[in-house]
Order: structure tokens, then C-alpha cells, then sequence
């Protein structure tokens, strides 16, 4: 299927291209990674990314029920949203996005970045929820979380949308 903005991406490829190209420095290893990619293999990375976002515990509910994508969504909460953010603002603390926030779209991009590079043995390793290992005279120690998210700076752009609660009216 086709790379289609709001049923499978949040973001386009030539969009992605932008702000990866702007994010990051030419000599960094995953935007070499990144452009080394071929078009098809890239938009792979750009859906596998939108999927990942739509898996996580998001707060809120979608605009429309029949929407294929997690976002926009209505939100709770008692954040002050900025005057120009794409929102509609209903009483009590709800919100309801007019479109899909860019830090979503860059959250994506994040993600995608990071496929693009592959992960290493020890990233499969937390991500499979390993919590400390031994190798000869090498031991390490992990928190034991889990990140679903495989990038940090994604899970840092999407932390006002991933719920810890959830409101029950």
C-alpha cells in the first residue's frame, strides 16, 4: 500500500525528508542511513512508525470513530493550549485537534530515523524487557522499562499524549 497522510502516515516522505534534513547534521550516521534508503524502504519505515505511535496508551479518544489513524484526538486536559495550536476547545477541560499536532508528525519521523539505522543487540535486548546481562567480565544494568516507543527523542516529543491515567466519564 502506498505511503497515503492520514491513513497510514502522519507525514509524508517529502515532508520527513525536511525535517530530518533540518534535525540533523549531514555527517550523522542515521541521516546517512536515513538517505542511503530506497524510496519503498523509507516509506516502510514512515508507516512501521505511525504504527508504533498508534499503539501506544494514548490519552484522549479519536476525533472520528471511523478515523484510520490515532490523531487527531479529543484530549482532557488541564494543559493551556496556545491560541494558535489546531485545536477546538470545548468546556471542562476538553480539547479537540483540528489536525494532527506536528509533534506527532515529528515523533514519526524520530521513529522512522531510528529504523532506518537498526538496532542493536543490546536495544533488542531492553526492548524485549531484559533487565541486566553478563558477558564474560561485562555486566550491565537496565531500568527495566520498556520502550515501545524505540526512540527517546519521540518518547519525549509524544509524553503530552501518552496517558500514565485515564479519565472515566
Amino acid at each position: 500500500m502506498a505511503l497515503t497522510v492520514g491513513t497510514n502516515t502522519y507525514i509524508s516522505k517529502t515532508d520527513a525528508d525536511v525535517y530530518l534534513t533540518n534535525a540533523y547534521m549531514s555527517s550523522d550516521v542515521k541521516l546517512i542511513a536515513w538517505q542511503a534508503l530506497y524510496i519503498t524502504d523509507a516509506e516502510v519505515c514512515l508507516k512501521k512508525a505511525a504504527q508504533i505511535i498508534d499503539r501506544q496508551p494514548l490519552m484522549g479518544f479519536k476525533v472520528d470513530s471511523n478515523q484510520t489513524m490515532a490523531f487527531p484526538r479529543v484530549i482532557y486536559t488541564t494543559y493551556n493550549w496556545h491560541n494558535d495550536d489546531p485545536i477546538k476547545r470545548y468546556g471542562n477541560g476538553w480539547y479537540e485537534q483540528t489536525e494532527t499536532p506536528d509533534v506527532v508528525k515529528y515523533a514519526q519521523c524520530e521513529i522512522a530515523i531510528e529504523l532506518a539505522q537498526g538496532t542493536n543487540e543490546r536495544q533488542e535486548l531492553q526492548k524485549a524487557g531484559v533487565s541486566s546481562f553478563s558477558a564474560g567480565n561485562l555486566s550491565e544494568s537496565y531500568d527495566g522499562a520498556i520502550n515501545n516507543v524505540v526512540s527517546n527523542e519521540a518518547k519525549m516529543l509524544l509524553q503530552s499524549f501518552i496517558g500514565g491515567s485515564y479519565l472515566i466519564c
